[in-house]
């Protein structure tokens, strides 16, 4: 018997690593050719935080605060929300450039797994461990879901986790057993708390299925089950605190924060057009932000969903139990409030109905079940079923195809949809030819291994049609690439002091990627201190106060390293510009800046950002830093705008006069650089390799004091005469002050790849040390051994007081709320423990 249930469960995980090799062969995907998949999420996150991962994991230097996160931030709501898998303790076996390969195999391992832990819920609640059962794991683990979102490597954790929390509730019921379905909701909220609060929410809704079905509530110790379960999982999501009381202390100082009332109005999120996700290629990836529901199961499990409930062999008590069931989960998506609720109240930004693994899970669960119940005896049923199949395929591409006309007709804009009739009649030739599969069965069982086979050709194509739409990138040039950027970096590295930040402004590594990719993530990628960002665990504060200096970012989860100028490059610290041309990399700019920390006036305190005027902005910071009334930045004066049409577009000619030596900087804010062009003098200037969509300072040149200057601007937006728009920075005072601030610096002597700054200065009179490290109430800074008091200034940096005197300054960094965690998470499992004990001691006690 252990030797069949052994042959069971590999066969699952054989199947299913088969059936994904066949598909990343079929687009050449690493590790079966040269292509990787360097789209979307996994290209722009997922890659960079993985290569950190196996950095600390290979060097054993395990830390918590990264200031390569733009300015620098808590690193531990990105390894909570990205991270935790256990299949990550892979990476260790791979090289940094070879991440990307890394990352295929692990997707393709979770797959596998998931077959696992299907199969074992299909053995526990069937009681049976028969290869017919594969059908519904290969259905389970390539259902749409995976198909549209398999790139999202750390929600497939959770898929593999389900089947178990399943599992534990029908144990916890059925044998009063408390320890799977314990350690079940335990670890799906620890692999992926966002996942795995969806779990928690499915296992009530399961257990009370379970209960129906069992007529639990009906028994006399009904009470003592459900206090068991409530308490099982109270226990479960406190231990579980050492994950989530940090990760919602890092999270509440993001964006995601926000309310939006919309976001909980009744109202419909889909029509009858979403029925076309039953059949295969209802979802791309082109379609990946905005679809329906992803709830692609295969023809066969939907034929068979649809017979449970049209078959006499089935109860009408358990086909109202299971469609009781479905009908949660379908409201659960339909309607906007509760589709918001299990997002954790807040609305998706992209990859919409993250709980749709949970509805295909049931639907697949519900068509074993009918499987169970004989229906494929019942040869009228399943006509009945296959032509009911067939007609929610064609209703859902009629609405599809008839919807952008009606729309139209009304006089609204016109709406496409995009759909391919090919996959219309691949669906239906599906349908149908599972259908008869489906009949042949009642006359000779051989005819399981055509179902096998077109069961495997519909998840190969369903998945094939979300591949089909994507583009790759190569793992030849990214490696190439890659190895290039991280000598010329560490060799940079190497060469500037510790303390400073470095900025790449054109990286040989985009020619790897399919798509526009701007670097957002490159100082983590390579282990440098920068200034950019894109992370769902951006911090909200730090975005504001880079983006009213004149930083480009283009929503709540980007801030990008164009727009600085010389001054913001002084006070964060920025030593080098990097870029590559014609395939080598050059020290495009030494900007000669001071490290993190460097004393500056009291003035510091009471300076104030102002909105939309980030030159302005800078004028008034660095005043204050200085304690002077100087104007670094100048407006210019401005002789004459003349304004005329190009193109359809508006052209402003601006005729200017430099009121400063230096450079010339331009402001306007909302302000879309890829839509306008800007000639200075007839030359036309090259904006940045980054989109900029809105607004961002951008330098215009280098002019005298006094030189005329013609600037061309040819835009959508409407602009003024308005000497503010253009500025400029008076070099030979600015240098003085960077020469000032040199020599008042903090002289770091540690390495900040770790949770402590090191560093000694010497002040002649007292002064505050502006850091220029983003406010965090995990820093604990100490002046000669002494805890000191940190102040929030300049928005959201650190600043201390300091007397005269030489003195040793440290920085220690502690996650805010994870000693609370550390705290309440063994607190629990004790609790949890004892509470096994008591039970066990009264089972004891009833035995005699």
């Amino acid at each position: 018997m252990v030797k069949r249930h052994v042959g069971y469960y590999l066969g699952a995980f054989f199947v299913n690593l088969a059936i994904i090799s066949i598909i990343f062969a079929i687009s050449n995907l690493v590790p079966f050719g040269s292509n990787n998949f360097l789209s979307s999420d996994l290209g722009t996150q997922y890659l960079t935080f993985l290569t950190e991962l196996r950095r600390q994991l290979v060097s054993g230097n395990l830390h918590l605060y990264l200031f390569s996160q733009s300015l620098g931030d808590n690193f531990f709501p990105v390894i909570s929300y990205y991270l935790l898998s256990p299949f990550n303790l892979l990476l260790v076996l791979f090289s940094p450039k070879a991440i990307p390969i890394a990352a295929d195999i692990l997707i393709m391992l979770k797959i596998s797994t998931m077959g696992i832990s299907m199969a074992y819920f299909l053995k526990e609640y069937f009681q049976k461990s028969t290869w017919t059962n594969l059908i519904f794991t290969i259905a389970y683990s390539f259902c749409g879901f995976v198909a549209s979102y398999f790139y999202d490597l750390m929600w497939l954790d959770d898929l593999i986790m389900l089947p178990l929390v399943a599992v534990g509730v029908m144990h916890l019921i059925k044998h009063h057993q408390y320890v799977l379905y314990y350690f079940a909701i335990l670890f799906s909220i620890i692999f992926n708390y966002y996942l795995g609060y969806m779990l928690c929410i499915f296992s009530i809704c399961f257990f009370v299925f379970i209960g129906l079905e069992d007529h639990l509530f009906k028994q006399k110790d009904k009470w003592q089950v459900i206090r068991y379960y409530l308490i099982t999982s109270v226990l479960a999501g406190l231990s579980s605190a050492v994950v989530l009381i940090p990760t919602l202390a890092g999270m509440l100082k993001t964006a995601k924060t926000s309310f939006n009332i919309f976001n909980y109005l009744p109202s419909a999120r889909f029509g009858l057009e979403a029925l076309t996700e039953l059949g295969v290629g209802g979802n791309s990836f082109d379609q990946r932000l905005e679809h329906g529901p992803s709830v692609f199961m295969t023809s066969t499990i939907l034929i068979l969903l649809l017979s449970y409930f049209i078959s006499a062999r089935v109860k009408n008590r358990d086909k109202q139990n299971s469609a009781l069931l479905l009908g949660v989960l379908l409201v659960s998506m339909f309607v906007t409030t509760f589709n918001t609720m299990w997002h954790m109240f807040q609305n998706p930004a992209g990859f919409p109905f993250r709980n749709s693994f949970i509805f295909s899970f049931v639907c697949i669960f519900i068509a074993r079940k009918a499987w169970e119940n004989g229906v494929i005896q019942e040869s009228s049923v399943i006509v009945k079923s296959t032509c009911v199949a067939g007609i929610l395929i064609c209703l859902g591409y009629l609405t599809q195809w008839l919807l952008p006309k009606v729309i139209e007709q009304l006089g609204f804009d016109s709406l496409t949809n995009e759909f391919s009739i090919g996959y219309f009649w691949l669906s239906l030739a599906c349908i149908v030819l599972s259908g008869m599969c489906l009949l042949l069965l009642k006359r000779k069982k051989q005819f399981l291994i055509p179902l096998y086979l077109l069961v495997i050709f519909e998840v190969v194509a369903n998945f094939n049609a979300v591949m089909k739409t994507a583009s790759f990138g190569s793992q030849t040039i990214y490696q190439n690439e890659f190895d290039s950027e991280n000598k010329i970096l560490k060799e940079v590295k190497d060469q500037s002091h510790l303390g400073h930040r470095i900025i790449v402004s054109k990286s040989g590594l985009n020619k790897a990627f399919p798509e526009q990719y701007n670097n957002y993530n490159d100082p983590i990628l390579f282990n440098i201190n920068g200034l950019s960002l894109y992370s769902s665990t951006l911090n909200q504060d730090t975005l504001e106060m880079m983006r009213d200096l004149g930083y480009f970012n283009l929503n709540v989860r980007r801030i990008s390293y164009f727009g600085g100028t010389k001054i913001t490059n002084a006070l964060f610290g920025v030593y080098y510009r990097i870029r590559q041309w014609n395939n080598h990399y050059y020290v495009e700019e030494n900007y000669n800046a001071p490290t993190l920390g460097f004393l500056v006036d009291p003035d510091v305190y009471d300076f104030k950002m102002k909105a939309n005027q980030a030159l302005d902005n800078q004028n008034g910071l660095w005043q204050s830093l200085n304690g002077s009334s100087t104007s670094y930045l100048k407006n210019v004066l401005l002789t004459s705008m003349n304004q005329t049409t190009e193109k359809g577009k508006k052209a402003y000619t601006y005729q200017l006069v430099a009121r400063a030596s230096g450079p010339l900087y331009f402001y306007v804010t909302p302000f879309n650089y890829m839509n306008s062009r800007i000639y200075v003098n007839g030359k036309y200037i090259k904006t940045s390799s980054v989109n900029v969509f809105s607004a961002a300072t951008l330098r215009l040149g280098d002019f005298k004091r006094n030189q005329k200057v013609k600037v061309k601007i040819v835009t959508n937006k409407s602009l003024d005469l308005n000497p503010r728009y253009f500025q400029s920075l008076d070099q030979a005072k600015f240098d003085l002050t960077t020469d000032k601030f040199k020599r008042n610096e903090l002289k770091i002597k540690s390495d900040l790849n770790h949770d402590t700054v090191r560093g000694t200065i010497n002040v002649k009179q007292p002064s505050p040390l502006l850091l220029s490290i983003p406010y965090d109430n995990g820093w604990n800074v100490k002046v000669d051994g002494k805890k000191v008091k940190v102040h929030k200034v300049v928005s959201n940096l650190m600043a201390i007081n300091l007397q005269s005197g030489k003195h040793h300054v440290v920085l220690n960094y502690n996650v805010p709320g994870l000693k609370l965690g550390w705290l309440v998470s063994i607190v629990s499992v004790i609790l949890f423990i004892g509470f096994l004990l008591i039970n066990k001691s009264k089972d004891r006690l009833k035995k005699y």
